[in-house]
């Protein structure tokens, strides 16, 4: 089946030679239409997640799946052409993370598209029927692409997270497919939300769904103070995890406020420092959020469905031209997501 696979950390994807896999008990064959690409997927391609060392190459990468029901297992009622994403993290079930409601910290994975386990770039996956979400008909395959790990993951961090209440104000800081996820997602929830990027293409998507305010880091403070009356955001939303996202998020946030982590480097070189006479003075809440959970995710898929939310891809690129897609991405010219059409029907 046509694929494009890590070969070699660091170096393009390339196609190897890969059969179509069978379904077993309770799993389902999923012909993949289309994959969304993420800043991670260039850790995975470049060997610098923390599991690079013991990855086996070569790997199909891709965890954003939109796909279809092509087969089922034993066991599995679903019908041949349900549209579905794949929830890319397959937990246990029967850890104390995934009994207590949270699979997206397992202790005993099953697989991890995309990351560990193969991923998207691939015309077909083997998927447990369990982590398959069915894809209400109004959203189309290319926007489902954006859902599993861009709003997921902006889901879980603003409303579960972040706890973001009506009346709140809400800084998103980088204005990329999470971050443009996030702050429509506080808006849903009837926060005010500022977007906060470098980029003017990312400020200008951000103000066409809705932000309140969309400036530069410089401009930042000033906007957010404008809607605070000078107090500070109630929750900051840290989509880039780098030293100077992470003092600015430090900085917008308000005393007693909340700042969820989602963005991160793996270079500890690169670490941020945290403030801590801020954090104790201050009285902040720092933490963190990690990808999205099934019932979660469904949710969000629901606001998909209903208009409230709008995906925004910046361009949709064969299977064959997933590493002009990820050069994309690694020169911030993405605004939103960029889109592997792997399915060459679609």
């Amino acid at each position: 089946m046509r694929n494009m696979a890590v070969v070699q950390f660091g170096r393009p994807l390339a196609p190897v030679d890969l059969e179509v896999p069978r379904p077993g008990p309770g799993e389902v064959l999923v012909r993949v239409l289309a994959c969304g690409v993420c800043r991670s997927d260039l850790k995975i391609a470049g060997g610098h997640m923390p599991f690079s060392s013991s990855q086996r190459l070569p790997h199909v990468p891709g965890h954003e799946v939109s796909g279809e029901v092509a087969e089922t297992g034993p066991g599995v009622e679903l019908a041949r052409g349900q549209r579905v994403v794949v929830h890319n993290y397959w937990g246990c079930g029967r850890c104390p993370y995934c009994v207590d409601g949270q699979e997206n910290l397992c202790d005993a994975l099953r697989g991890w598209v995309g990351f560990t386990s193969p991923g998207g770039f691939e015309e077909y996956l083997l998927v447990p029927a369990d982590h398959l979400l069915p894809v209400p008909a109004r959203v189309d395959p290319v926007q489902a692409a954006t859902v599993s790990c861009a709003l997921g993951t902006a889901y879980h961090a603003v409303v579960t997270r972040g706890a973001v209440r009506a009346g709140e104000t809400v800084a998103v800081v980088g204005a990329g497919g999470v971050g443009l996820y996030a702050m429509q997602v506080a808006r849903a929830a009837g926060a005010r939300a500022v977007a906060v990027d470098v980029r003017e293409s990312a400020l200008e998507a951000a103000r066409a769904v809705g932000a309140d305010a969309a400036v530069d880091p410089a401009g930042a403070p000033a906007a957010v103070g404008g809607l605070t009356r000078g107090r500070g955001a109630d929750v900051v939303v840290d989509c880039v995890g780098n030293p100077g996202g992470s003092a600015l998020a430090v900085e917008l946030v308000r005393k007693g406020g909340r700042l969820v982590q989602v963005g991160y480097v793996t270079d500890p070189q690169q670490y941020p420092t945290l403030p801590t006479d801020r954090v104790v003075l201050r009285e902040l809440q720092v933490v963190g959020s990690r990808y999205v959970t099934r019932p979660e995710l469904a949710r969000a898929l629901e606001l998909v469905a209903s208009g409230t939310l709008k995906p925004v891809v910046s361009r949709v690129v064969d299977l064959e031209q997933a590493n002009e897609a990820l050069e994309d991405v690694r020169q911030e010219r993405a605004v939103g997501r960029v889109v592997v059409r792997v399915a060459q029907d679609l």
